[in-house]
């Protein structure tokens, strides 16, 4: 066995042991930090904030080649494509088929033909399939970060399970929701939240125009996350539950609604 160099002998250095030990902490958590503050962000570096409208354009809209595998669903006719994330597998990402920056482009909130979140939700089925069972309607999601929050500048709403954080504000917020938008916190940062009745579970309504219309000064949308999901109520009526969350430095909220989403969708693998 090769003998410890004695400058790195720690047994008769205390200091020294205590000095790498702090240094492995500090790395682990860093990493750990980053992980959790960008995990439905993730983009390597050397990755250009157009990087992710490159591939799409370039594996699902370019007609001389075979689409990539990663292109689930591209309808050209609604100028809509489900794009399979990098990252989960049951993650994917409803793209314009045009350029679109994002929340932060007025035309999204006008009220438009297109409605990026009617489409997501009729893709649904695609994350249970992704891992091999059917998931329930209300523990699926789809979420749009706000400009503040996202590392990509075009427009991607995402499609997961829901996260148990999500499943317990849902359970406890939405008859509160039913009356109205209602003043609420997730995870301690304040949200606004709508419970929209449906006598189904398509949803009909397009939720920019949804939040837009909620507010008091319309015109005023701003940079914000939402997020939607199914709500199955057994003494009321069932719908979509919008979740409207704005960037507000002074609340300490960043408009980063993927945080309701969950990578791993645990409650869709463990759902009887």
């Amino acid at each position: 066995m090769r003998a410890i160099p004695p400058d790195l002998n720690t047994a008769s250095r205390p200091w020294l042991r205590r000095g790498m030990a702090a240094a492995a902490l500090a790395v682990l958590s860093t990493l750990a930090l980053t992980a959790q503050c960008r995990q439905d962000d993730l983009w390597f570096p050397g990755i250009s904030r157009d990087s992710l409208w490159k591939n799409v354009q370039e594996r699902c809209l370019t007609s001389d080649q075979p689409r990539h595998a990663d292109c689930a669903v591209v309808d050209r006719e609604r100028g809509l494509v489900l794009y399979k994330d990098a990252i989960g597998a049951s993650h994917y990402l409803v793209i314009p088929d045009h350029k679109v920056t994002g929340v932060d482009d007025p035309a999204l909130w006008d009220g438009g033909p297109q409605n990026q979140w009617a489409f997501g939700w009729e893709v649904r089925d695609i994350v249970g399939k992704s891992i091999g069972k059917r998931v329930p309607d209300h523990l699926l999601g789809l979420a749009v970060n706000s400009r503040a929050s996202r590392s990509q500048d075009q427009l991607h709403i995402h499609l997961d399970c829901i996260s148990e954080a999500a499943r317990a504000f849902v359970a406890d917020n939405a008859g509160k929701a039913s009356d109205g938008w209602t003043e609420l916190r997730f995870q301690g940062k304040p949200v606004r939240a709508v419970l929209i009745p449906s006598p189904d579970t398509a949803l009909r309504f397009n939720a920019f125009d949804i939040v837009r219309k909620g507010l008091p000064e319309p015109r005023r949308v701003g940079d914000r996350g939402v997020f939607v999901t199914y709500v199955t109520r057994q003494d009321a009526a069932s719908g979509f539950l919008v979740v409207d969350q704005p960037v507000d430095k002074t609340a300490g909220t960043t408009g980063h609604a993927s945080d309701f989403l969950d990578r791993s969708c645990k409650l869709g693998r463990t759902a009887e």
